[in-house]
């Protein structure tokens, strides 16, 4: 039985540009006789993403693997549009060719060009590569200099601000359906009579949305209110990062200057009211900042009163979660529990759990763990019990797993947990949310209690071990949302929950 794989890269597709879209290169790769007679074929698609490296193409470094993984002696297909598909960086191309030379029974297929393993072939593989380099470097700069030079001009560069759309020449001009929106916005905010969350809401609930289709936030209504677009004006180095002088822009302004200026008055009033004479200098760190999820797939904000720390979900949307806060000092007892736990564990307990990791991670069976976990994504977004937001971030999370898992090489223990304890007892909440972060990517909170983790994602397997291994040697119970032992006094036993990802 013989195999091929598909890898396919496109940059950016647009339909009126003369590149290969990814369908035109996937039916190209399949009508090449070498992979039509396969037996299966396994597609590796990078979308939206520069050949210039390799890190952010998850799905080429899954093809990396599964060729490092492949058995020795058995034929193997890798089948690409041309070779600027797969590297438009020297060093990257030249590591890859080293690594399927090394493997003859691998062939390699492009339906523009040809792989030859010959030292003639080598060398015109090697001048390929660079001309690919020097033709994506050469690019990069003309379009770099191309948008200084239209940024210096006042013309529109990169995505159209809500309220204008771009015409095929390229041009921003006014949109009839939503520019009513932004300056009826602009209107009643410069009365002074509406926070960013009071407008915000008002917007939802007349049922607009985003240009993105999605409600709007305070956050968001802020940078659009605070966008000199509006008026008629760019900046000289560009709108994105507000680089270099204000100057007149080549687009009609939707609101007038004295309304923006009313706009910005009340935008620094409302600043100073929220910040307060009390607000410290430095952004304070909390022991479970960034690091808990809401039952409804948010990130819980963190916030001080009446004597202690609290995490809570947003109140700003259409329609608040109306999770109940969830206090630090609940929560403390969890996380000692936790490095007792972990204290608590013999040197044999320790070495087992490390290889059983290593076992999981490369058992056949994660991966379809992960792809199971991704249908009840699917799942739980399509009944409508998790956000859009959340469904993404989880989504692009599984697919990265999924492809890590597809490499069989393991990652040696990165886990040391003695001083752990000491160091949780003595450390300060900085120090503390640093300890956590070992394990946890997040924290699941439901009324106000952990329920489950998600474990880091470099670790998934090491962390489930380890944590499976230290509460069934302390006899660890899962209690009111917190691991705990049940000889703690007031603590009632009740059924264990699984260490996996909770959505």
């Amino acid at each position: 039985m013989t195999t091929a794989l598909i890898y396919i890269r496109q940059s950016r597709h647009k339909d009126y540009e003369r590149t290969a879209s990814p369908e035109v290169q996937e039916q190209a790769c399949r009508a090449l006789p070498a992979v039509a007679v396969c037996d299966d074929v396994e597609m590796f698609v990078d979308l939206d993403v520069s050949g210039g490296g390799c890190k952010r193409r998850r799905r080429f470094l899954a093809l990396r693997g599964r060729i490092e993984s492949s058995p020795a002696g058995v034929p193997l297909v890798v089948a690409a549009y041309d070779q600027s598909r797969t590297f438009r960086n020297t060093a990257d191309a030249l590591d890859f060719f080293a690594l399927v030379e090394k493997r003859p029974w691998i062939d390699v297929q492009f339906v523009h060009g040809r792989f030859d393993r010959s030292a003639a072939g080598e060398f015109t593989y090697t001048a390929m590569a660079a001309a690919h380099a020097m033709e994506r470097r050469m690019t990069a700069e003309k379009i770099r200099d191309a948008y200084a030079y239209r940024n210096g001009r006042g013309e529109a560069t990169g995505p159209p601000p809500f309220g204008y759309r771009r015409t095929s020449a390229g041009e921003l001009v006014v949109d009839l359906e939503t520019a009513p929106l932004v300056r009826q916005m602009f209107d009643d905010y410069a009365t002074g009579a509406h926070t960013l969350r009071t407008l915000a809401r008002q917007v939802n609930e007349a049922g607009h949305r985003n240009s993105r289709g999605n409600p709007w936030l305070p956050d968001t209504v802020g940078q659009t209110l605070g966008n000199i677009a509006y008026v008629g004006k760019t900046y000289a180095g560009g709108r994105r990062g507000r680089k270099g002088d204000v100057i007149p822009a080549l687009w009609p302004a939707l609101v007038t200057d004295d309304v923006f200026d009313a706009v910005q008055h009340q935008l620094r009033r409302n600043v100073r009211t929220r910040a307060g004479a009390r607000r410290p200098q430095e952004p304070a760190t909390y022991t479970f900042s960034r690091l808990l999820v809401c039952s409804c797939g948010r990130r819980l904000r963190v916030a001080r009163g009446n004597g202690g720390t609290y995490y809570y979900c947003r109140r700003d949307l259409v329609t608040p979660c109306g999770a109940r806060m969830a206090r630090e000092d609940a929560l403390l007892p969890w996380a000692e529990t936790l490095f007792e736990a972990l204290d608590g564990m013999r040197d044999a307990d320790f070495r087992a759990a490390l290889s059983r990791a290593e076992d999981r991670r490369q058992s056949p069976d994660a991966v379809a763990q992960v792809e199971g976990s991704l249908d009840r994504l699917r799942q739980l977004f399509t009944w409508g019990d998790i956000t859009a937001e959340h469904y993404a971030g989880e989504r692009e999370r599984l697919g990265r797993l999924r492809d890590e898992l597809l490499v069989a090489t393991a990652p040696q223990p990165t886990i040391e947990v003695d001083g752990m304890l000491d160091g949780w007892r003595r450390g300060t909440a900085v120090e503390r949310r640093l300890l956590l972060g070992v394990f946890f990517d997040a924290l699941n909170v439901t009324d106000g209690h952990i329920v489950s983790y998600t474990p880091r994602e470099d670790r998934v397997a090491e962390v489930i071990e380890l944590i499976d291994v230290a509460f069934g040697h302390y006899a660890a119970q899962v209690v009111n949302g917190g691991f705990a032992s049940p000889e703690r006094e007031g603590f009632e036993p009740s059924n264990r929950v699984a260490p996996v990802t909770a959505f």
